[in-house]
């Protein structure tokens, strides 16, 4: 998993878009589990409660255009923790780590845009990857951002 996330997003690929709250929307490509959604592990529940509890503490400001580029490097900083820990954890089945990938080449997207202070395109990057996260894993009480 490490090995395939450090050649980057290049492999992620995006459909057509549309709205979303006004900002760009791109379809990710991910698989439901013939119907289902995915099973994952401990570790990937972690980190990603986590991830979205950063985004939810920080939502507000970041709607309102306060949220200052050095907070937002503090916010990809304490989501790059949870990429961190849940790519040295990584011991997902191969199709999982496959499906997840998508997810976390977008997350990472992310938050190299907030780190070149791109707020808006780093969070709306970070909430459509954790939206596309809820659709196809099962996490309890998982709740997508409107």
């Amino acid at each position: 998993m490490a090995f395939a996330l450090a050649l980057g997003t290049s492999g992620i690929a995006a459909a057509q878009s549309h709205g979303h709250d006004g900002h760009g929307e791109a379809k990710l490509e991910i698989t439901l589990n013939d119907g289902a959604k995915w099973r994952g592990d401990q570790n990937m529940i972690t980190g990603m409660t986590a991830i979205h509890g950063t985004m939810v503490a920080n939502l507000d400001a970041i709607h309102n255009g306060t949220l200052r580029v050095d907070a937002a490097k503090e916010v990809a900083a304490n989501i790059q923790k949870q990429l961190d820990f849940m790519i040295e954890s990584c011991v997902l089945e191969p199709a999982v780590d496959e499906q997840f990938h998508t997810i976390l080449g977008e997350v990472m997207s992310g938050v190299s845009a907030l780190e070149a202070g791109e707020v808006d395109t780093g969070a709306v990057t970070i909430v459509q990857a954790l939206n596309a996260y809820g659709e196809y894993f099962e996490h309890p009480g998982w709740q997508s951002f409107d």
